[in-house]
């Protein structure tokens, strides 16, 4: 028989959140427990899931049938009402009746669902059928630990250093400690390869300040499950084999806050939308680190409805278990305004009074390289927020389901981040459409990389200086980018171009803008 409560939400875990919420005394943990409870509510009588594929991918229905789950169990533990109960069991039979979890195929979705079903297996052991338990454990052993301990994937994610790793792994730890009795040998051997597999993943894309390297959204993603992988393993184990102490991993969260932009904006470089978004994550971050300010702009979203529009209410739960843990109550705002990183893709951010108001100002310029997972042709590249406004924009990515299909109809292949690859014809993907600099009307060299030369934190100046001779090597000498906003008051970029003696350079200047522009005899006005 296995043992059950016993993932992220423990029994006593479950009695001290109960607690709170009776007698009112954390906001917090009242707040995102309604959340919880309105969305548990809000799917009790959608239809059955069904197998269903956009593309090559069953993701969109891993990922309702994750929340759906994970929010019935949560309601079910916090009231007892069986009508959770009876939505997220009858969930639970409907997905693992599928045929499969398209596994081999695009790997993310049996993760997923494995994620989903291993939870509310665990939080719905007792009362769960003895059929139910036993198909819950037939299908995460036959679609979910079969297929990563016998190579059948799209994608090796054990060396690949991106989000995949983290939520491959994240996904198949929590149902193996779920399920770990019912097939000892099969879930100890996905947990030793999930943390040899992701402390060097680790290493490489948090190592050594905590920037991500595939963005603002992609952290959201890949960190909201590293987080549920070492608080499943430290709450079934007692321990994380070390995985929390590397060093970027530290302090990734101070570097996610000032990624934070005005008007519910993020700096949106590589495949990302530039909407900010709720970070689960960071409640836990800030209670495992001892610092209740990573939850400062947590507890902003959480008052201004960031919370309630976000399709990641599977990852709640942990938060709502780490905010009862941190009592962060009433959290002031950041004291510096100046963050560096280095690492893949270097960035420079700057914060002005950390308001959000229209007194406040964000800056975030880009070094780096283009050819790596989710990258873009945007080395030198920036966003600037004031008096309200995103002045210099990025554009984002560009949906998958439709790009993927056209370049690969043109014989190409959208994953390929080669120099000729058809993924730099990609309107949102170069750097002609990128808040940067373009010589000879040529692309950056994808393999090139650009690194911040010099941090400006001075009382009157803030911002980097940026050396893009690398990425602009085959147009000319040396370029270098400096950008900073002046005496509070304004932005200044200065570009330094030294051409090659024998090839001119005819310098394009870009900025992307949702401004409206007019011409003004020499000067463009927004």
């Amino acid at each position: 028989m296995c043992i059950a409560e016993r993932v992220i939400l423990t029994k006593d875990a479950e009695a001290s959140i109960k607690a709170k919420i009776e007698s009112g005394s954390d906001e917090n943990v009242t707040m995102l427990h309604k959340l919880m409870i309105d969305y548990a509510n809000s799917v009790l009588n959608k239809r059955d899931l069904t197998y269903q594929k956009v593309g090559k991918r069953l993701l969109d229905v891993s990922v309702e049938a994750a929340n759906r789950i994970i929010a019935c169990s949560y309601a079910y533990r916090m009231t007892g009402d069986g009508k959770y109960l009876t939505k997220a069991e009858k969930d639970i039979n409907t997905v693992c009746d599928f045929k499969d979890w398209n596994a081999p195929t695009h790997f993310l979705d049996g993760a997923e669902m494995a994620h989903g079903v291993g939870i509310g297996y665990d939080w719905l052991y007792n009362e769960l059928s003895k059929e139910t338990r036993k198909k819950a454990e037939k299908a995460i052993q036959n679609y979910a630990f079969y297929c990563a301990l016998n190579n059948k994937w799209n994608l090796n994610f054990y060396t690949t250093a991106s989000n995949w790793n983290q939520v491959c792994n994240g996904g198949l730890v929590t149902a193996a400690v779920a399920v770990y009795e019912a097939c000892k040998t099969d879930a100890q051997k996905i947990i030793d390869k999930a943390i040899e597999s992701n402390a060097k993943v680790m290493e490489t894309i948090y190592n050594p300040d905590g920037n991500y390297p595939e963005g603002y959204g992609y952290w959201g993603y890949g960190t909201a499950f590293e987080c549920i992988m070492l608080s499943a393993l430290e709450t079934c184990t007692g321990s994380n084999s070390g995985l929390s102490e590397i060093a970027g991993f530290k302090k990734t969260g101070k570097w996610i806050m000032f990624m934070e932009g005005m008007n519910k904006k993020a700096f949106n470089y590589s495949d990302c939308a530039p909407s900010s978004v709720a970070f689960a994550p960071l409640w836990y971050l800030a209670w495992k680190f001892n610092d209740p300010s990573l939850v400062y702009i947590e507890n902003l979203k959480l008052k201004d409805g960031r919370y309630n529009s976000t399709g990641a209410y599977k990852y709640y739960p942990m938060a709502i278990v780490y905010a009862d843990k941190l009592n962060a109550g009433k959290v002031q705002a950041p004291s510096d305004h100046v963050w560096s990183g280095n690492g893949i893709n270097p960035v420079a951010l700057v914060h002005g009074d950390w308001s959000f108001s229209d007194s406040d100002k964000f800056l975030g310029v880009k070094a780096g390289r283009a050819n790596y997972s989710h990258g873009h042709m945007d080395v030198g590249s920036f966003v600037y927020d004031a008096m309200g406004v995103r002045w210099s924009a990025d554009l984002g990515l560009q949906s998958y389901s439709t790009i993927e299909n056209v370049i690969a109809g043109m014989g190409g292949n959208f994953s390929d981040f080669g120099q000729n690859s058809l993924r730099w014809d990609v309107f949102r993907y170069n750097n002609f459409n990128h808040s940067t600099l373009t010589i000879n009307n040529a692309k950056h060299k994808a393999s090139a990389e650009a690194k911040i030369t010099k941090v400006i934190d001075e009382e009157t100046s803030k911002g980097c200086k940026v050396d893009m001779s690398d990425i602009l090597s085959d147009q000319c000498d040396k370029a270098y980018r400096t950008v900073t906003i002046e005496n509070n008051k304004d932005l200044v970029v200065v570009d330094e171009i030294s051409a090659k003696y024998n090839l001119q350079a005819k310098v394009r200047w870009t900025m992307v803008t949702t401004g409206q522009p007019t011409v003004e005899k020499d000067r463009i006005v927004l």
